[in-house]
């Protein structure tokens, strides 16, 4: 990871925004990205609901995602004028669940997690496992998160970051999967031909929904 490729700048709004693979050195800078992206997410505020123990978490939460799919998937970087302003991740097909081995790896970051937020600890592991129970059965691409600065949304950004793995699944013929947190994001999703698999879903008991959603083989 690294090659600053899959460079795109266009006109309009979105001008001088650059995508490319994100460098291992900018794992910080990338996670604090994610972390004031879905700051106020109304799933993350059900999982921490102080506000400082969120502020606190997320950040070491999005790392550890990062982390694991530096090593074991793709990540890519929106960088305008030299700074990150969107993330995406995504594990290939096999990756998910993670296996022990990558498990242990990822411990030193969880228990960071925790300790900023330990009476989250319960629900946390309750909204883990509803997330992988929906899981496909098949093999398939898993975008694990996307973000954008939230000073940055509106301007084409989010749909730039996820175009290089689609594009490689449409070519190998290869799903994608996908969970979204708000349903306002679903009809984006839809535009990039993803398909809703279960609308509404609560993966914690009274959370707030979910929509899982799958994107076809074969689907541009």
């Amino acid at each position: 990871m690294g090659k600053e490729k899959t460079t795109t700048t266009r006109t309009g709004a979105g001008a001088g925004v650059r995508v490319i693979e994100l460098p291992g050195d900018r794992l910080e800078e990338a996670a604090g990205v994610l972390a004031r992206g879905f700051q106020d997410n109304p799933t993350f505020v059900d999982l921490f609901p102080e506000e400082e123990a969120r502020a606190r978490a997320l950040p070491r939460l999005q790392r550890a995602c990062l982390r694991d799919a530096l090593g074991f998937g793709r990540v890519y970087a929106a960088s305008r004028g030299g700074e990150l302003v969107g993330v995406a991740a995504w594990l290939p097909p096999g990756a998910f669940p993670l296996s022990v081995r990558r498990q242990l790896r990822a411990a030193p970051d969880m228990v960071r997690v925790l300790a900023a937020a330990p009476r989250s600890v319960p629900r946390l592991g309750r909204f883990v496992a509803g997330v992988s129970r929906l899981h496909p059965a098949r093999p398939y691409w898993y975008l694990a998160v996307v973000g954008v600065e939230p000073g940055a949304r509106g301007l084409g950004i989010g749909t730039r970051l996820l175009e290089p793995v689609l594009a490689r699944a449409y070519e190998a013929g290869q799903p994608c999967y996908l969970e979204t947190m708000t349903e306002r994001n679903v009809g984006w999703y839809r535009g990039l031909g993803f398909e809703v698999r279960r609308a509404g879903v609560s993966f914690t008991p009274g959370g707030p929904p979910n929509w899982t959603m799958l994107r076809p083989p074969g689907r541009r």
